[in-house]
């Protein structure tokens, strides 16, 4: 016979562990973030979250897993324009211009496909007739703005809406960027914006240096906007205070030049005739550390700067700015477009997609993605106004995607 005190003991052990498999039970469904608020690991190593891949603005994958060489996996039309693709686990998702021609102008849809094959995840979602619509990832989310002054914000999986924020009156060229649970971008009239998220309240506004065209760069630091060379601000994150401000009196410029954070300085670029440079403001003083000639934006990856100039692509050391070495396009105009890992990804105007060694510069894998210019074509290095929404490329789970002449995306696997 077991005694009373036994009994209760029994009946208390039974009780804990019965707590404890709920609790187990329970937890992933607790601790599962609320979309938008939270990224992962994956998301940040081997994710290509938006335009120039981070919230950094500076092309870098660190840990992808797609080299080159590749082959061709699938190639979808999508009419006239492909944006830079995001690239998120096994998916691929573009802001593409639809119209064939007969609509008398731009029709904006945001697509969403596999990465693998290339086939629909959900039906197109149409976003404006107005030029200029832009997308973005972070936190489970995808989020759309466009000329309309609105972000949207998507449901990756099911191309649901989940949430839509009006702006005011404005317009956009780059996306808005994602960091740490709340999106930061600006209307284009001298209005930066944070939004939470996961549901688009408005956290803050803070008024500009000046308006126009320029994406929005973040770190820990703060939320940096630079206009070209001539002028940028440095806010709070959380409340869009300003913490410092750097103007060249009297002074301005044609914009466009968007700004990029790294080896600890603020990168912006000057593309007025008489200096075609770019500058870096080094994050912690302000102060100018140097420039150097450039006609295009500057990426980076370990220890290394990618600045390219008349169709010369150098590969800086960090520790010197000594040239490692150099890519010269066959048309004098290039841009570097992604540093994934150990390779670097060349757009070169002639058309092609290079793909290069970043220890040795050597040529690992090309693809010619648009026709060779008429060698009386003007050719820029970077045009990231042109089409009606910024170019790029992207890489996820070891895959590459490239937008195409004619509208298409075309997607790359191991080779």
């Amino acid at each position: 016979m077991i005694s009373t005190s036994r009994l209760r003991a029994r009946l208390g052990l039974v009780t804990a562990v019965a707590a404890l498999a709920t609790a187990v039970t329970a937890s992933p469904q607790a601790a599962a973030p609320e979309p938008g608020s939270a990224a992962t690991a994956a998301e940040l190593q081997d994710a290509t979250l938006g335009y120039r891949a981070t919230a950094r603005g500076d092309s870098a994958v660190p840990g992808a897993t797609a080299a080159a060489p590749y082959k061709k996996l699938w190639a979808r039309d999508f009419g006239q324009v492909v944006s830079a693709p995001v690239a998120v686990g096994n998916r691929v998702f573009a802001v593409v211009n639809a119209d064939r021609g007969d609509e008398g102008g731009p029709r904006m849809e945001l697509v969403g496909l596999d990465a693998a094959t290339g086939k629909d995840l959900w039906p197109q979602k149409f976003l404006t007739f107005r030029p200029n619509a832009t997308v973005t990832y972070g936190g489970g989310l995808l989020y759309t703005q466009t000329s309309d002054a609105e972000v949207t914000a998507w449901d990756p999986a099911t191309g649901k809406q989940r949430w839509r924020a009006e702006l005011g009156n404005g317009y956009c060229q780059f996306p808005p960027t994602w960091y740490d649970g709340v999106l930061y971008t600006h209307d284009g009239r001298g209005r930066a914006i944070a939004l939470r998220a996961t549901d688009g309240a408005e956290l803050w506004r803070a008024p500009l240096a000046e308006n126009g065209f320029t994406n929005v760069a973040v770190d820990a630091t703060g939320v940096w906007i630079g206009f070209d060379d001539i002028a940028y601000q440095l806010l709070d994150r959380k409340t869009g205070k300003e913490i410092r401000r750097m103007e060249v009196p009297d002074v301005s410029g044609p914009g466009g030049n968007p700004g990029v954070l790294g080896d600890g300085a603020l990168w912006l670029r000057s593309s007025t005739y008489q200096a075609e440079k770019t500058t870096a403001f080094e994050e912690k003083t302000g102060r100018a550390l140097r420039s150097l000639p450039a006609d295009a934006t500057p990426a980076f990856g370990p220890g290394r700067a990618y600045v390219a100039y008349r169709g010369k692509v150098k590969a800086l050391d960090t520790a010197t700015y000594k040239t490692a070495w150099t890519y010269t396009s066959p048309v004098a105009a290039a841009t570097v477009r992604l540093v994934a890992k150990n390779q670097v990804y060349v757009a070169d105007a002639d058309g092609q997609l290079v793909v290069l060694d970043a220890k040795s510069g050597r040529k690992v894998w090309s693809y010619r993605l648009w026709p060779a210019p008429h060698p009386q074509e003007p050719v820029w290095a970077e045009s990231d106004w042109s089409g009606w929404t910024v170019p790029g490329i992207a890489t996820a789970k070891g895959r590459l995607f490239a937008p195409a002449d004619e509208g298409f995306l075309i997607g790359f696997g191991k080779g």
